[in-house]
Parts: structure tokens; C-alpha cells; sequence
């Protein structure tokens, strides 16, 4: 992949454009770029104001911000039974965002958060029904009945 041309030369062709030292072609040549290099790198000073490269951030922008992370945290905090599926509506009514199962159930695992293990002895003790699955999977499982709880 080609490297990208300096700053310094940017500026350079910039200067030499504002101090009407020739027009955008005769620049392009002199400073062995192409026409439509120049021509970019005028529009993005017009558009930014400098002339310097600005950097972009390619791609989407996470939905799990830290402040959406931190109000799933307080919802387990306050009702640590809340299966998946209750979170995500949670998630879609207060935070007005829409998001999946599965991408909840790796959000959950990156912030430390796992299934709710409910061994046999307790569930004889509190009369409770089995849980399909005592662990945390590699792979988001797709029953959003299951349980999370806190760590610790």
C-alpha cells in the first residue's frame, strides 16, 4: 500500500495554491502529485479549515458505551435475576437502543458478568427448576431465559 504524502507537503502545495503561485494543475506538476490530489486536499481545507491531514475513525461506533455498561451493571446490581431478554428491553425503553441477544450476552462476559450457577443441591433446597447450562459458553447461546449475576 502506498504511504501518504507529509504534511509538509500538503502545507506546501496549500501555500503555493493561497499565494496564487499557479493554478491546481500547473501545482500538481510541479510538485509531481496529480490533479486530483490537489484537488482533495483543497476541499478538505475548505470543509476543515486546516491543512493538515485530519484523521477519520473508520467503521461503526460501539453501542456498549461505558455509561450503557455501567447502567447494565446498576440494573444487575438492583435485580441480579434479569434474564436477557428483560435487558435488552430495558436497553430498548430507558436507552432507546436496539440491540441482540447475542451482542448483549458478549457485552455481559466482557464486563465480567456470567451465568447465575444454580448447582443441584440448592435447587433441591429452594425447590427450583434445573438451568439448561451450569457455565458460561464460548458462543452466545440463544435462550434468553437464562440468568446473569455479578461476580464475587
Amino acid at each position: 500500500m502506498a504511504r501518504a504524502y507529509s504534511d509538509d507537503l500538503r502545507r506546501r502545495i496549500l501555500q503555493a495554491y493561497e499565494q496564487g503561485e499557479g493554478s491546481e494543475a500547473r501545482l500538481a506538476q510541479r510538485f509531481r502529485v496529480s490533479l486530483s490530489y490537489v484537488k482533495k486536499i483543497r476541499r478538505q481545507m475548505r470543509h476543515s479549515g486546516k491543512m493538515e491531514r485530519v484523521p477519520h475513525h473508520p467503521g461503526r461506533k460501539p453501542k456498549f458505551t461505558e455509561p450503557v455498561r455501567q447502567q447494565l451493571r446498576h440494573w444487575l446490581e438492583q435485580q441480579p435475576d434479569l434474564t436477557l431478554a428483560e435487558l435488552q428491553e430495558q436497553l430498548r425503553r430507558q436507552a432507546r437502543l436496539q440491540v441482540s441477544l447475542p451482542s448483549l450476552w458478549t457485552v455481559l462476559g466482557k464486563i465480567g458478568l456470567r451465568l447465575k450457577k444454580v448447582t443441584s443441591r440448592a435447587r433441591a433446597r429452594h425447590g427450583s427448576q434445573p438451568t439448561t447450562a451450569p457455565s458460561l459458553p464460548r458462543n452466545p447461546p440463544y435462550d434468553h431465559a437464562r440468568e446473569v449475576d455479578l461476580p464475587g
